[in-house]
Parts: structure tokens; sequence; C-alpha cells
């Protein structure tokens, strides 16, 4: 039994209609595009100490913080900042610096950094502190892929430490803690034609 149509006209037909349907196709397909791939890796070290309070009669809220860690330009710095608010009167104050470290030492479990940091009151502030990891360290980690079609695709991974500390030296801290990731993002972008 014979299925293909013999009928001379029928295949004229069907052949113009594959090659009309071909032809769509490849005018419709979008021209081959160029692309342009970003690749970064960081790493990051970091330890963090504050210590916030409130007055017995709901007043006054005041706090202090300091940290230390690697920079995104490169290098590490020093951070310290000290704030009060009395809610009572409206009253408060905020100053607040950043610096390059003197000496930033960093070990899984200890962090060790002095600075001389430049207030935004125009005072300076000498700090030396020591973070000593107390907790257990805590590991995490996350990947995610974020794509809009026809412009980019960009996949990132982030896996990091944490560790509760104690701090010592030139200022005393209720919390601290002492942190270590290392993370990396790769963007394709596609030009347009």
């Amino acid at each position: 039994m014979r299925t293909a149509n013999s009928n001379p006209r029928t295949r004229i037909a069907a052949i113009a209609g594959l090659a009309a349907a071909l032809g769509s196709a490849l005018v419709a397909a979008p021209p081959a595009q160029a692309a342009d791939v970003f690749r970064m890796q960081y790493t990051s070290e970091y330890a963090q100490a504050y210590t916030s309070t409130m007055s017995e009669d709901g007043c006054a809220f005041s706090s202090i913080s300091a940290a230390a860690g690697t920079a995104f330009g490169g290098g590490t710095t020093m951070f310290y900042s000290s704030s009060s608010f009395n809610v009572c009167t409206g009253e408060g104050y905020s100053v607040y610096g950043e610096a390059p470290t003197e000496v930033f030492t960093f070990e899984r479990t200890s962090v060790h950094a002095t600075a001389t940091v430049p207030l935004s009151d125009g005072t300076d502030i000498g700090l030396d502190l020591t973070w000593q990891g107390t907790g257990t360290i805590e590991r995490g980690g996350s990947t995610s892929r974020d794509i809009l079609p026809g412009q980019f695709v960009q996949r990132t991974t982030n896996h990091g430490t944490i560790q509760e500390a104690v701090v010592s030296g030139t200022l005393s801290f209720e919390n601290a803690y002492i942190s270590a990731s290392k993370g990396s993002s790769m963007t394709v972008v596609i030009a347009s034609q």
C-alpha cells in the first residue's frame, strides 16, 4: 500500500509550503549575538562588636559599635560609631568614622585590629581590640541564578562562617562576632546587535 500522494501538483504545493515555512523560520530566528562574560571572586574577613542600652525610665537609648575587616577595594579598615538619643527630650548625637588599620590579623577564631579613627565631630579615637571566638562556628552558603532572557544570565555563590566572640582592649562590648566568607559571581551579558 502506497501512502505518498502521487499527484505532482500536491507534491509541488507541499514542497512550496515547506520552503515557505523554513524561510519564515529562518527570517524570524534571532541573529547570533555576542556576549561579554564578567567574573568576580571575593574573600571577606570581618569582626564586629556592639553594645546598646536603654535607661530605666525608657527615655535614653545609646549604642556603640566597632568593626574591622577587609575593605571592598583592598586593604583592611576599622570602623567606629557611637550614638545617643533621648526620646523624652528629643536630644541626641552621633559620631562615626573609619580608617585603615595599623594592625589586622585574622585567624579562624581570633582577630586583632588597631587603628586611630578620625571621627565626624573632629576628634580621634584610638582602637586596639581583640576578638576571641567563644561559640560554635556556624557555616552557611547560598547559590542563586538570575536570568533575563536575551539580556543576561548571572550566577552567584557565597559560603561563609560566623562565630560569637568576646572582645578585649580599649573598649568593652556586650555582643560580638567573627565572620569570614568567600564568594564568586559570573555574569554573561548578551550584546545587542
